[in-house]
């Protein structure tokens, strides 16, 4: 009875001590990996259409209307409609201003399933955003969580 024992504490052992190994070659194999190769590219794509979003909002908050029609997609139906010129009629007539915003996070990013009608589109992103709006014709702010699509195009992230 006591042998039988011994050789399970042995054999509880040796388990355990394989384990342990294992555990120790899988975690240097991982750091080697993670040196190895350069950063997960969804990591680097949200990262570049954080920035794009940021670039955005920091332009429609100083009220740099030439910054914020540059961050549109140059694809976009509003750019196909809407010459800077026009723009900047319609920005300076709006009498909604961004005061604040937030961005909660990248809630996907997906390739551009339809070539056919986007063709210059390679990515589609939907930035979630916290956003205060001031109302300047009723004096009145609101607090809005809203989707903001983005858009790739020639290997950059626009406003879509």
């Amino acid at each position: 009875m006591m042998k039988r024992f011994k050789r399970r504490v042995e054999f509880f052992r040796c388990g355990m001590a394989a384990a342990v190994i294992l555990c120790g070659v899988v975690f240097f194999a991982e750091g080697l990996c993670a040196e190895s190769f350069p950063q997960n590219s969804a990591t680097q794509e949200e990262t570049a259409v954080l920035e794009a979003a940021k670039k955005y909002f920091d332009a429609e908050m100083a009220g740099n209307h030439p910054a914020v029609y540059a961050s549109f997609a140059p694809s976009s139906t509003y750019c196909a409609s809407h010459d800077y010129k026009a723009f900047l009629a319609e920005a300076s007539a709006s009498p909604v201003r961004i005061t604040e915003y937030k961005i909660v996070r990248v809630a996907h990013i997906r390739n551009n399933e339809d070539q056919m009608n986007l063709p210059q589109v390679e990515k589609l992103a939907t930035v979630e955003v916290d956003v205060v709006v001031f109302y300047q014709d009723t004096k009145e702010k609101a607090q809005i969580n809203i989707g903001f699509t983005f858009i790739k195009e020639r290997g950059k992230w626009y406003k879509g």
